[in-house]
């Protein structure tokens, strides 16, 4: 078009066009210094932006020194011109900004719009521009931004709703996160100072339509993401660290085109704490309940404690499971929690404690990974039945802690001798029962055995040791003859052979042939019972001056002497 317009229109319309130096006190500023700053990438003479691409709102800016007054002009192709009412805003320091607003029946989309402002002195263009309106959208946030904890550790599930209901496919989104304890990072306000802490398992299974996907991209702590999905799961997070997010829009520029909007308002969200703060550990001693226990602070006793749990989300488009909460927390000594419950069988195991402490707000939670109860498993302590001494070594004889297990598990047997805390450790082959261990003459020991699952399907953590059996290893005995003395009188052998079984609290000691003989000779009497909270009471044990022997079953008929 040419530098000047047609004369007569100028003339039909000089009264309307003259700008204004000022707009009316109460009128709110169409283009805010955000607005600006927003399009400072944009090199064009006359700036426009549409925040909804049913309006639009050009302007440009000038030096408070410029004088002249200017008119300006829009149409679409083969319109007649029409003329825009310009105000004037004072911005920064010395300058002005002239800004029209158009009528919202003059905005089309799809279609090439001219613009023109020109000199009402000169009658020559100063600046002109055109454009399509569904090129310059200026976007507002997305709406209802929600962030909580997505049920895995480190990982915050962030969600909105498009800005524009009337186009709900046409944006990319731009998500930001970072700690709220970094001031120097941008997102440091929020709209929402209470925030979303992980400890309601009631909100946590209900908030979002949209189920995260597997391999969803997620930005570093500080960084940004540009996705055109209406959600994110924030991954890699810190366990027990608040965290403020904030989402943008900005139209895709394939039906629509424009530049990033305003950042949203912060909304807060934590991340739970790690179990290893509390020494959470979970086990199954027999493959169909799980206990958990946990430790805290001695100094809080007016604490309540609750444990939760559930299956872990399976995947995409799935419902989350809601949690089950631990009926019964026993408190023990020191500060120590525990919990059982069965858990769904065929599944892993996700579990949550939350802790409430008296006066302090928030809930604080620590949350244990999924594991899956056979490769959690913890049985008790081996049963030894039997412990032989002969010759100077050591026979032990135990039975599994579960009989479901009995082939997938491995062994340990520890002794020492008395008095000393220098345990030899013997690692056992698995599967198997029995060990022998070789003992110096004459010395007392101590020997335990513990279990542990370590086969292809279950796996766990060692058992506790067995109640120790004490033991006399059989001194170097020689082998004289007794003769038949009065009554009462024992072998020589006999006194030299004597031996002695202890057993947890109890004390058998070998008996010569108090009617003379050779000196060899056994008893099978029954030590007496122990007292309550000690182990089973032995069936028999037998001794003879070649080796001592106990257990729980029948015994074996004794050796006959040559």
């Amino acid at each position: 078009m040419a530098a000047c317009l047609c004369q007569g229109w100028q003339l039909s319309l000089l009264p309307a066009i003259l700008l204004s130096l000022r707009s009316p006190p109460s009128a709110p500023e169409p283009v805010t210094s955000q607005d600006a700053a927003l399009l400072a990438g944009v090199t064009e003479d006359i700036l426009c932006f549409s925040r909804s691409f049913e309006d639009l709102t050009c302007f440009w800016d000038e030096e408070e020194t410029t004088t002249g007054m200017c008119h300006f002009y829009y149409w679409y192709s083969r319109d007649v011109p029409r003329v825009c009412m310009v105000s004037t805003w004072h911005h920064g320091a010395g300058g002005k900004r002239h800004v029209c607003v158009f009528p919202s029946q003059d905005v089309r989309l799809f279609t090439q719009l001219h613009l023109r402002v020109l000199d009402a002195t000169t009658n020559q263009t100063k600046y002109w521009r055109e454009l399509s309106v569904d090129a310059v959208g200026l976007i507002a946030p997305p709406a209802n931004i929600t962030a909580r904890w997505a049920g895995a550790a480190g990982q915050l599930c962030v969600s909105w709703q498009p800005p524009l209901a009337d186009f709900l496919n046409f944006f990319l989104y731009e998500v930001q996160c970072c700690p709220a304890s970094s001031p120097g990072m941008p997102c440091s306000t929020t709209s929402n100072p209470g925030g979303q802490h992980p400890g309601d398992p009631s909100i946590q299974s209900t908030v979002s339509t949209h189920t995260p996907r597997a391999g969803t991209p997620s930005p570093a702590v500080g960084q940004r993401l540009v996705q055109a999905n209406t959600w994110v799961v924030l991954r890699d997070l810190q366990p027990g660290v608040r965290y403020h997010i904030q989402v943008r829009s900005k139209p895709d520029g394939t039906s629509m085109d424009g530049v990033w909007g305003p950042w949203s308002q912060a909304v807060a969200a934590e991340t739970p704490h790690s179990s290893g703060d509390i020494r959470l550990c979970c086990s199954t001693p027999d493959l169909q309940h799980v206990r958990c226990e946990w430790s805290w602070d001695p100094a809080e006793p007016h604490s309540s404690h609750q444990l939760f749990y559930r299956p872990p989300p399976s995947r995409a488009g799935t419902r989350e499971n809601a949690w089950q909460q631990c009926e019964e927390v026993s408190r023990g000594a020191q500060g120590t929690h525990a919990c059982t419950f069965q858990p769904q069988a065929g599944s892993a195991i996700s579990v949550l404690v939350n802790v409430t402490r008296t006066h302090k707000l928030p809930i604080l939670s620590y949350f244990k990974e999924p594991f899956w109860l056979h490769q959690a498993v913890l049985t008790d302590a081996p049963q030894l039945v039997q412990a032989t001494v002969s010759q100077g070594r050591l026979s032990l004889q135990w039975l599994p802690p579960l009989e479901l297990l009995a082939e997938q598990l491995h062994y340990q047997v520890r002794y020492a001798m008395e008095s000393s805390h220098d345990w030899k450790v013997l690692q056992v082959p698995r599967a198997a029962r029995k060990e022998v261990l070789d003992l110096r003459p004459g010395t007392r020991y101590h020997a335990q055995v513990r279990a542990q699952p370590s086969g292809p399907w279950y796996q766990g953590s060692w058992s506790a040791w067995s109640k120790p059996v004490v033991v006399d290893a059989v001194a170097d005995v020689g082998k004289g003859q007794g003769r038949a003395g009065g009554c009462g009188q024992r072998s020589h052998t006999a006194d030299r052979g004597r031996r002695r079984v202890l057993e947890m609290g109890w004390e058998g000691r070998a008996e010569g042939d108090r009617g003379g003989g050779s000196g060899k000779g056994y008893s099978s009497s029954v030590p007496p019972p122990m007292q309550a909270g000690s182990s089973p009471v032995l069936r028999w044990y037998r001794c003879s001056s070649q080796q001592c022997s106990w257990g729980f079953g029948a015994p074996s008929p004794p050796s006959t002497a040559t």
